[in-house]
């Protein structure tokens, strides 16, 4: 269902979440409307109002957590990108392209192999062992190969491949979906209860409840399409840019 979400246009998306939000949340006003449940005793009644003020105001206080830590985690995410084509741009400079042109060319390989095959499976867990067998090639040359090469250079070689390998895990770990099921769970359940007493809180005025209800299921629907946006942070309108390992292998 996400993955479907983060293929639509942005304002589609948001309005998709948000409209379903504001329909289920009028969907619930009519079920209380129309049972039993809506006649409650005079001082349960009185107490819902209050209650369901300070439960909105706890989903909000979570919602708002969750997002940031979201936006916080796309942020690292593109920070081992840039990481990561940082330091292979470095490896590529410390070398002479003229009496190696090999080890280019492999720097070359690997960010092509990313951009064009990994940048997508990885948001689905699938690491492209292509990618990483000419990595792991670019160890074995930096240690083995490459005749002449001045011992210093060749350990400032080892040392930035190290970099690009931790930057490349960073990116692997940060591709697929950060909320755990758990979470999510979580989050649907507590904006399902909100939505519930706000029905209750003003089950005696059908108008009023329906005004609560759009209003609420907004403010819930706009929280979960922050949330979602950006919850795979290499796939979607807002996904980080690839851009950056693109020019490794454009401009060789």
């Amino acid at each position: 269902m996400i993955l479907f979400l983060l293929e639509l246009p942005i304002v589609v998306m948001a309005l998709l979440i948000i409209g379903t939000t504001v329909a289920l949340a009028w969907l619930i006003v009519e079920i209380v409307h129309r049972t039993h449940l809506a006649k409650l005793k005079p001082s349960f009644r009185n107490m819902l109002p209050p209650l369901g003020g300070a439960m909105m105001a706890g989903y909000v206080i979570f919602s708002a957590l969750v997002a940031n830590t979201i936006w916080h985690e796309k942020e690292f995410a593109e920070q081992a990108v840039h990481q990561e084509a940082r330091s292979l741009s470095f490896a590529a400079k410390m070398v002479d392209a003229q009496r190696y042109p090999e080890f280019g060319l492999a720097i070359a390989s690997y960010a092509k192999t990313v951009t064009q095959q990994e940048w997508q499976s990885m948001s689905d867990g699938i690491e492209n062992t292509g990618a990483q067998q000419i990595l792991d090639n670019l160890h074995q040359t930096v240690l083995t190969g490459l005749p002449g090469l001045p011992e210093e250079i060749r350990r400032s070689l080892t040392a930035t491949l190290k970099d690009v390998e931790i930057a490349r895990q960073n990116r692997l770990m940060a591709a697929t979906d950060i909320i755990p099921g758990e979470i999510w769970v979580t989050v649907v359940m507590t904006a399902l209860v909100v939505l519930t007493f706000s029905a209750f809180a003003h089950q005696h005025d059908l108008v009023a409840a329906r005004i609560m209800a759009s209003l609420f299921g907004v403010m819930i629907g706009s929280m979960m399409f922050s949330i979602i946006a950006v919850d795979r942070p290499f796939i979607g309108k807002v996904a980080i840019s690839n851009a950056a390992m693109i020019k490794l292998w454009e401009n060789r």
